[in-house]
């Protein structure tokens, strides 16, 4: 017998949310493993194939990893022929990555095969959704970040909230563990 405050958990957007990327990286991952990268190298290629060269840093933000797993998968990359390292215009301690022509290429092969699968997933849901999807979806995540992209002051009121001594996967950035230490000490900003 089900507890009467029972609700489906297919109710929670987060849990919805969570599925449908699932799905979706479940497909990512065999397109890519076809094509001779890791979903996390796919992910990377994403990045860099907006077309803009990226520091390690930038590139673990936009991946949503540590620097150093992002310095990992970006010298397995560049191991493969798929990215390469060169100078930023101005700062010459910052290394850029960007696409090869065959990162290029492999990114594309994968693409076709995403496409494909989207417009199954669009064709399925009807027209009336086709387009805006993604963008309600893209949306939504800007919204509902939770101070996990970018805004300090967010993070660290999230982190500040929380009640579990088990230490979280993600870890504060430089001003969020400022501003934490300084409340923890009493210390106004």
């Amino acid at each position: 017998m089900r507890d009467p405050r029972g609700e489906p958990a297919t109710e929670r957007l987060n849990y919805t949310a969570y599925r449908l990327a699932r799905a979706l990286n479940r497909f990512a991952e065999n397109a890519a493993l076809a094509h001779g990268v890791t979903l996390s190298q796919f992910f990377v290629l994403q990045v860099l194939g907006e077309g803009v060269a990226l520091s390690n840093a930038a590139l673990a933000r936009r991946t949503f990893v540590s620097a150093q797993a992002a310095h990992t998968v970006s010298n397995e990359l560049i191991a493969s022929g798929l990215v390469e390292r060169g100078s930023h215009p101005s700062n010459k301690r910052i290394r850029l990555v960007q696409l090869t022509e065959q990162g290029w290429d492999v990114l594309e092969q994968c693409h076709a095969e995403l496409r494909a699968h989207e417009q199954r997933l669009l064709a399925t849901l009807g027209s009336d959704l086709h387009g805006s999807l993604a963008e309600v979806l893209d949306r939504s995540a800007e919204v509902l970040a939770g101070g996990y992209f970018g805004d300090d002051e967010a993070e660290a009121a999230a982190i500040a909230r929380r009640q579990s001594d088990i230490r979280p996967r993600h870890i504060p950035s430089r001003l969020a563990r400022a501003r934490l230490r300084a409340a923890a000490n009493g210390d106004a900003d």
